[in-house]
């Protein structure tokens, strides 16, 4: 009896301890996040990308220059200092980043020219990461909203796909699990490792178009390499001219290779519920991070193509993933970016895809082969929002005058939603 008692006592004094630990580890990150936001700075590494790369890209459904500024995102040179009176940082994937379009057809930089036009005094940055989604979208706004200290903070949710890569049950590596819980603590120590070990800034990057063709023709012939029995036949299935762009390297590789490898990576809904209670826990952390700037957090959906244009859900099935028509007239994926949305208490919210669908049989919104939106559905995107963006800055000089909105200011530092496919 003696022995299992003392098991016992053993087992509640090793949980105490490890709570304990937990508990300190929290207080820790919470004062490397104290400590960072003044004191540390991307450095010669950038934000994300490295300061002063440029790429050109000459593919089947476009040309375009990506040219990252010195802090190390896609967008012209900015002072940390804000020279206008409002800033916006928008936050997203690579729609928002303006993947296939110069970044003065993005959608977050026409919205810019908009606000102006209307005799806004507003900057709007881009913040926008290939290949993001809702946990790197947390991660970012955490990074960089205590520096840049925005205004307001947009994030444009590319709902359909930013659910789909949050519906994996076991998605979730322990390297993720401490990002998204101890990141603060993760960002000082690289800080730290970096200093000691006295790095040499990495060189900036000059790709021409060129050097990216034959970089993707390699990449598409190891992926169709690598595929198995099941995953050839698929790919066999492809017209002959996309398989053809493909192993040319005029074709995003990564794209077919996830279409094939993951046809219903888009149609199947099945976690939606999770994806959303997932969504909502990532927003919130943004909400956090945007109250302490005293920003305002707004949420954007950005439509998929195939959601709201017909030529769109056409050729999303010529490079190998398979949908529904019954998505053309669904509005799932708003909803559970809305639901998510309002339950991090996110108060600005706007859809606008059903008024994109009423161009649904408009051509040339969205590249051929390519997902992503052309200059022109960028254009039509940024008219759609800018007049809910327009009354969010209203709203921000309505608001009584505190302390903390005055230092801004003056630029003082410091179960399922629905059915899978309803009508």
């Amino acid at each position: 009896m003696k022995r299992i008692l003392r098991m016992i006592v053993n087992l509640l004094l090793a949980i105490m301890a490890v709570y304990g630990a937990a508990k300190m580890l929290v207080i820790l990150d919470a004062v490397a996040g104290w400590l960072l936001p003044e004191r540390v700075w991307p450095g010669p590494t950038g934000i994300y990308f490295v300061p002063g790369t440029e790429v050109r890209y000459e593919m089947h459904d476009y040309v375009c220059t990506d040219r990252i500024n010195s802090l190390g995102f896609r967008d012209r040179d900015i002072a940390l200092d804000k020279k206008s009176r409002r800033r916006i940082v928008v936050i997203g994937d690579s729609f928002t980043y303006g993947w296939g379009v110069n970044i003065e057809d993005a959608w977050c930089k026409r919205v810019e020219s908009r606000l102006r036009e209307q005799g806004f005094d507003v900057e709007v940055l881009n913040l926008g990461k290939p290949g993001a989604g809702p946990r790197d979208y947390a991660g970012i706004a955490e990074w960089v909203i205590p520096r840049l200290k925005p205004d307001m903070v947009v994030v444009g949710c590319l709902a359909a796909e930013d659910l789909a890569q949050l519906g994996d049950i076991w998605s979730i590596e322990p390297g993720t699990w401490l990002r998204e819980n101890y990141s603060h603590l993760l960002d000082l120590v690289q800080h730290v490792q970096h200093a000691w070990r006295g790095l040499p800034p990495p060189p900036s990057l000059v790709r021409t178009a060129e050097d990216v063709r034959r970089e993707y023709a390699n990449v598409a012939q190891d992926i169709a390499n690598g595929f198995s029995d099941e995953q050839r036949s698929r790919f066999n299935a492809l017209e002959e001219s996309v398989r053809n762009v493909f192993f040319e390297g005029r074709l995003n590789p990564w794209m077919i290779e996830h279409a094939i490898v993951s046809p219903n990576y888009f149609s199947d809904m099945t976690h939606l519920r999770l994806q959303t209670s997932r969504l909502q826990q990532h927003l919130r952390r943004i909400q956090k991070a945007a109250t302490r700037q005293g920003a305002k957090l707004v949420v954007l959906t950005i439509p998929e193509g195939f959601y709201v244009n017909k030529e769109a859900y056409a050729n999303i099935g010529r490079v190998g993933f398979r949908v529904h028509p019954e998505m053309l007239q669904s509005n799932a994926p708003d909803r559970a970016v809305e639901k998510a949305a309002r339950g991090a208490g996110v108060s600005a919210f706007l859809s606008v895809t059903d008024e994109f669908r009423k161009h649904q049989n408009t051509k040339g919104l969205y590249f051929e082969l390519d997902r992503h939106m052309t200059p022109a559905g960028n254009a039509l995107y940024a008219a759609l929002v800018s007049p809910f963006l327009a009354e969010e800055l209203r709203s921000l000089d309505a608001r009584p005058p505190t302390p903390e909105t005055d230092a801004l200011d003056s630029g003082a530092s410091q179960g399922n939603l629905a059915a899978m496919f309803p009508s």
